[in-house]
C-alpha cells in the first residue's frame, strides 16, 4: 500500500501507517506531488491518503486518483467518487436531493438569469456558501433579496467573487441554502461500517454557524440522527462518512452537509456520561454503546480493506483459478498454471 502524507495539523497518514504495520501489510510513502509519481505509484497495489482540503491539493487529488484507478488499475482510498465529494458542497447537495433525504432547501445555479429567479423563491435570511470550504469558511449570512443580488452580480462578474481562499474565487455559480431555525446546536455523526461516533457543536452567541467555532459537547447522540446518517451512507457507501445536521424546531433532523473524510485530533469521538466509546448498530437489536478508545481513521481504513479491497482480490483469485482450470481441461498438450495474486493477509 502506498500512503500519501497529508499536511493537516492532525495527520491521518501516521494512523494509516500504524494500522498497516500492526496488521502485517507492506507499505511505503508515496509522494503524489513529485514528477515521478507514476513510477512511484506502480510499486503499489492500492494507494491511500489525501494531502489537505486546500483547493490546489483537491485539484491534484481529483486528477490523479481517477487516473490511478481507471488507467493503472490501482485502487484508491478515498475512491475517485469520494475525492470529488470531499469539500464540494454542491455535489453533496445534489446527492442528498436525489436520494430524497431530509435537508434544508438548497438552490445552486450556474446561470445568472436563473440565479436572479431563484432568489425570488428563497426565504430570508438564508445562507450562501462557496466551494471548497470547511469549518464555516465561506459561509455567509444573506440578510435579504438585495444582498443576494449583490452576491450574484459579483459571482457572475468578469473576475468572480473573492473568497477566503487566495487560490479559488466564486466564479459563475451561486449556492443558497435555507436557514433552519434550530435548538442552537448542530450534530455531527460519524459512520464507519456499523460503528457510529459523534458530538454536538454549539452556535456561539450572536452567530448562526456552529462548524469551526470550537464549542463542542460530547454526549449521548439522538437515535434519529444516527439512523439518518446510516441511511445517507447506504447511498454514498463510503468506508467513513461524516454527516452534519441540525434539528429543526419541528424535531426533524436535516442534513446540512457531509464528507467521506475529515480531520480528527483525538481517539475519543464520542462520550456518554464522560465515557469514551462508540455506538454499534444491529438491525435486530438497534443501537448499543460500547466503551473504548479508537482512532476512527484506522477503523475506516480497516473498513475499506475488508469491504472494498480484499473481496476484490479474492474475486480475482477465484476468476484466475477458474480460467486456469478451464484451460487445463481444454489444452492437454500443455499445462497452464495461473499465478494467484500475492496480497497481505486480512487485518
Amino acid at each position: 500500500m502506498g500512503v500519501v502524507q497529508d499536511y493537516e495539523a492532525c495527520p491521518r497518514w501516521t494512523k494509516y501507517c500504524r494500522f498497516l504495520k500492526n496488521n502485517g501489510f507492506a507499505y511505503g510513502l508515496l509522494n503524489l506531488h513529485a514528477h515521478d509519481w507514476l513510477e512511484q505509484a506502480r510499486r503499489y497495489d492500492v494507494v491511500t491518503g489525501i494531502c489537505s482540503c486546500d483547493a490546489w491539493h483537491l485539484h491534484e487529488l481529483r486528477e490523479k486518483y481517477p487516473f490511478l484507478e481507471n488507467y493503472l488499475g490501482i485502487k484508491t482510498y478515498p475512491s475517485p467518487a469520494e475525492a470529488f465529494l470531499y469539500e464540494d458542497k454542491k455535489l453533496e447537495s445534489y446527492l442528498v436531493q436525489a436520494s430524497g433525504l431530509p435537508h434544508p432547501r438548497t438552490l445552486v445555479s450556474y446561470d445568472r438569469a436563473n440565479a436572479l429567479q431563484i432568489i425570488e423563491q428563497m426565504t430570508y435570511p438564508c445562507v450562501s456558501k462557496v466551494v471548497p470550504g470547511s469549518g464555516s469558511i465561506g459561509v455567509e449570512w444573506v440578510r435579504n433579496k438585495s444582498h443576494a443580488r449583490r452576491i450574484i452580480a459579483s459571482a457572475f462578474s468578469a473576475v468572480g467573487r473573492k473568497t477566503d481562499s487566495n487560490y479559488a474565487r466564486q466564479k459563475n455559480y451561486v449556492f443558497f441554502q435555507e436557514y433552519v431555525p434550530n435548538d442552537g446546536y448542530d450534530v455531527r455523526v460519524i459512520v464507519v461500517g456499523h460503528h457510529l461516533f459523534g458530538y454536538y457543536r454549539k452556535v456561539p452567541s450572536g452567530d448562526f454557524r456552529a462548524s469551526g467555532m470550537g464549542y463542542v459537547e460530547k454526549r449521548d447522540l439522538p437515535h434519529d440522527a444516527m439512523a439518518l446518517a446510516l441511511r445517507l451512507n447506504d447511498v454514498v457507501k463510503s468506508p467513513m462518512l461524516v454527516v452534519d445536521m441540525v434539528r429543526a424546531l419541528t424535531g426533524q433532523y436535516l442534513i446540512i452537509e457531509f464528507s467521506p473524510v475529515c480531520q480528527m485530533d483525538t481517539p475519543e469521538q464520542l462520550h456518554i456520561r464522560q465515557v469514551a466509546g462508540a455506538y454499534e448498530w444491529n438491525p435486530a437489536t438497534g443501537f448499543r454503546f460500547r466503551p473504548g478508545r479508537v482512532w476512527v481513521h484506522e477503523l475506516a481504513l480497516r473498513e475499506f480493506l475488508l469491504r472494498q479491497y480484499l473481496p476484490g482480490i479474492a474475486a480475482d483469485q477465484d476468476e484466475q483459478a477458474t480460467v486456469g482450470s478451464t484451460l487445463e481441461q481444454n489444452q492437454n498438450a500443455s499445462r497452464c498454471s495461473v499465478q494467484a495474486f500475492s496480497r497481505s493477509p486480512q487485518p
